[in-house]
């Protein structure tokens, strides 16, 4: 997104404008920010919110999209206090809760299938610091 000398908003390829608010779409990334350029927020497409807001930006969703894009900027411009981030952690808790197929969550899991988990993803991250440093992106 670029805005011109006279105020007016410019999409790039791979641009999506939801009210105030433009979605752009990066090799490895999508990137929220508002027209104002106050707020922008970068997702790997590796999350699960990433992977998300790839298919809704495909398939439309201009409701959710719109909706997630003012859930964001509200949180993310206004100044919290302990009584917001408690409440937060809590819906948050809540929502992974009711998706727990999505984040690969379990009930019961033991110590070592978490240490394997957290190797796992480590050894995933480093590979992908590798890469991107080898394309030249870090």
């Amino acid at each position: 997104m670029k805005v011109t000398k006279k105020g007016k908003v410019k999409l790039e390829t791979g641009d999506r404008r939801v009210g105030n608010f433009v979605y752009h779409r990066e090799k490895a990334h999508y990137k929220l920010q508002d027209i104002g350029g106050l707020m922008s927020l970068r997702v790997s497409n590796t999350l699960m919110a990433g992977v998300m807001m790839s298919e809704i930006m495909d398939d439309g969703g201009e409701n959710f999209l719109g909706n997630y894009a003012a859930t964001m900027w509200n949180l993310i411009c206004c100044v919290p206090d302990i009584e917001l981030m408690a409440d937060v952690h809590k819906a948050v808790t809540a929502c992974l809760n009711r998706h727990k197929d999505l984040y690969g969550l379990k009930e019961d899991l033991s110590a070592e299938e978490d240490a394997k988990i957290l190797r796992e993803e480590m050894e995933l991250h480093e590979a992908e610091v590798e890469a991107r440093k080898e394309e030249g992106l870090e």
